[in-house]
């Protein structure tokens, strides 16, 4: 069909393989090499498994948006689960418990951002204002005995992987 290359519902098995196409949770990706003219976005349901991890202090070049949507249709407000976010320098922690979209600046250092409890999965998405994801990760506000158990991404925007 003429318009089919505009709606994605699963990543072609070499998307797959690679990059952020490989999480378990990842239910939507796409950037402009998946759908050429498409911004970064990533969409995914999180469990009790995305209590392993933490993903470490970056900034982005561009301004990005984060999603926590809660799954209960009878209460959609509640998140289901608490997410610790930190923002800024300064790290000013913030917690989330209820559904909530994040707004962040270009060159604004945030993060880390952990999940600390799950009662129910939810789903977190992210995009941001580019054609691929961009992230300068900032190991030096991670303390050295956490980094092994901290997501580091350095990503230019170049990459296709």
């Amino acid at each position: 069909m003429k318009y089919s290359k505009y709606f994605l519902n699963e990543l072609a098995p070499e998307d797959r393989a690679k990059g952020f196409g490989k999480m378990p949770s990842m239910v939507a990706f796409t950037d402009n090499d998946i759908i050429e003219g498409s911004h970064y976005f990533s969409a995914m349901v999180m469990g009790p498994r995305a209590l392993s991890r933490e993903h470490g202090p970056h900034t982005h070049k561009d301004p990005e948006l984060l999603v926590a949507l809660g799954t209960d249709p009878e209460n959609p407000k509640e998140l289901g689960a608490e997410i610790e976010l930190y923002m800024g320098p300064e790290m000013e922690k913030h917690v989330i418990t209820t559904s909530t979209i994040i707004f962040i600046p270009a060159n604004f250092v945030h993060c880390p951002f952990r999940v600390t409890r799950v009662d129910r999965p939810f789903l977190f998405i992210q995009t941001q204002y580019a054609p691929k994801l961009t992230e300068t990760s900032l190991r030096k506000l991670v303390a050295k005995d956490k980094l092994d158990k901290t997501i580091m991404i350095d990503a230019d925007g170049t990459q296709k992987d």
